[in-house]
Order: C-alpha cells, then structure tokens, then sequence
C-alpha cells in the first residue's frame, strides 16, 4: 500500500514540475513580449532597465508563491504519512492490549481440579 501511495506521489510531483515548467515559459515569452512592446513604444534604456527590474520582482513573487505551493504540497503528505503511522500505532497497541487481556484471563480463570484425583 505504500508503494501505491508512492507512486501517485511521484505522478503528483511530475505533473507539478510539468507545471512549474510551463509557467517558467509563460513568464518568458511574457518577459519577451513586454521588452519587444518597449522597443515598439521607443522607450529610453533607463526606463527599459526600470521594466526590467520589475519584471524580475514580478518573476521573483512567483517564485516564491510555487516554493510555498511546493512546501505547502510536501507538509500535507508528510501530514498523511505521520497520520498513517499514528494509526497503525493504535492498531499495534490495540492488539497488545488485547493479548494481555486474554493472556490474564486464561491464566487466572480457574483453579485446576488436581485435588479431585
């Protein structure tokens, strides 16, 4: 079953680098584009240069917004997993518990009937 649980995590990661991917490019052809539409405009280099900072700034945000997303992503599974192993605690103590009960309970039941021979 981990296995399992394995393998829709890695499916789950591919098609998030996929995505992550796939932005990186957007934000590329955006970044082309607005420098492209500057040169059109005839923009002076300084006010060109000051596109371009806040471009990266804008980039940067993103950035930062799909590591949260990522992290966010990495802290619910490892949520689950803990979760997982909290149950299968309760189970193992459940069944130790259960052991011991019936354990005591044939030991101290009854006295046996040597005497009566």
């Amino acid at each position: 079953m981990e296995m399992q649980g394995q393998s829709n995590l890695n499916s789950q990661q591919l098609s998030y680098e996929q995505f992550q991917e796939q932005i990186k490019q957007r934000q590329q052809q955006e970044q082309l584009q607005a420098q492209q539409a500057l040169r059109n405009a005839g923009l002076d280099p300084k006010s060109q240069q000051v596109q371009q900072v806040v471009q990266e700034l804008y980039n940067i945000e993103r950035e930062l917004k799909l590591a949260e997303n990522q992290l966010q992503m990495q802290m619910d599974a490892q949520k689950r997993q803990i979760q997982l192993i909290q149950q299968k605690i309760q189970q193992a103590m459940a069944q130790v518990k259960s052991s011991l009960a019936s354990q005591s309970n044939s030991t101290t039941s009854y006295p046996s009937n040597n005497y009566m021979q």
